[in-house]
């Protein structure tokens, strides 16, 4: 584990990730003059945070060590911070100006997140929000793939494409004369991913891939193959095995998705109304 984004992660984690409950009887973990580390801070670091998750995901074992490293390190914060009162560098201009902007920003998030909380949404606004955008919750368009790609460097010369090309020309030709695409696709394909399926892609909707190959790949209908198309791996076979029309969602099928829009959409609401009323009242100057 490096040790120069530990400073860094613990400032920030210390001052604006820890929402430990002080009114209640906490363990006390480390202490360095006026300052505690709480346990319940370290625990909620090591089980929320993911940058720590990553590290526990493949080395489980390694949790006591990053928690002495945290305690460890947060000392040194707490002692550096001691040193700098003790020296009065919490009194110089630029400091009071950078403490003045984190409480600000605690206090700011700490508003708006109660602010935010008392959003309610009822089952009947879900309904009704759902009717009136209803044309916005639909399965897009798709199409099921098989593919067989012949890899190409996008800075090749002109001669490793013309026989690249010329190779991709050979084997829609055989596809053509009634030999199996997802035999070929398993003989000549060069994606490690869908060889062995024969070339298989699954489904793909549309607004999943690169505009210009999507707009190529819709305009094939089913059975066809596609005439050798280049990408940034190089050059593709593509056979539509099917098409799938693009289909309205039910309420239940849309409903964690109307949810988030609602409650985005109240939330914009307050927030604009919020900045007015706090404008009025504060008037602030732009100099």
């Amino acid at each position: 584990m490096k040790k120069g984004w530990l400073v860094g992660f613990l400032v920030w984690m210390f001052i604006f990730g820890i929402q430990a409950v002080y009114g209640a009887e906490l363990k006390v973990l480390a202490e360095v003059g006026p300052y505690k580390l709480y346990e319940e801070e370290v625990e909620k670091i090591l089980n929320q945070d993911p940058q720590v998750q990553e590290i526990l995901k493949s080395s489980p074992e390694a949790k006591e060590k990053i928690k002495k490293t945290l305690i460890d390190k947060w000392i040194t914060l707490s002692l550096l911070g001691l040193a700098a009162k003790e020296e009065g560098i919490d009194k110089l201009p630029e400091v009071q100006r950078d403490l003045i902007n984190i409480e600000k920003q605690i206090l700011a998030q700490k508003y708006l997140k109660t602010k935010l909380e008392g959003i309610k949404i009822t089952e009947e606004e879900l309904k009704e929000y759902y009717q009136k955008h209803k044309d916005k919750y639909v399965e897009p368009e798709a199409v099921e793939l098989r593919h067989i790609l012949f890899s190409l460097p996008s800075n090749a010369k002109k001669e490793e494409v013309e026989k690249v090309l010329k190779k991709a020309n050979q084997i829609r030709a055989q596809v053509l004369k009634g030999t199996k695409f997802e035999e070929l696709a398993k003989i000549y394909s060069e994606d490690p991913n869908s060889k062995e399926k024969g070339g298989s892609l699954g489904i793909i909707k549309r607004g999943e891939t690169d505009p210009q190959f999507e707009a190529k790949i819709f305009s094939l209908k089913p059975g066809e193959v596609s005439h050798p198309m280049r990408s940034n791996y190089g050059y593709h076979l593509i056979k539509v095995e099917k098409k799938i029309p693009a289909k309205a969602l039910t309420f239940e099928q849309a409903k964690k998705q109307v949810e988030y829009d609602l409650r985005e959409e109240k939330e914009e609401a307050l927030m604009k109304d919020l900045i007015e009323k706090l404008s009025q009242k504060y008037t602030p100057k732009v100099y």
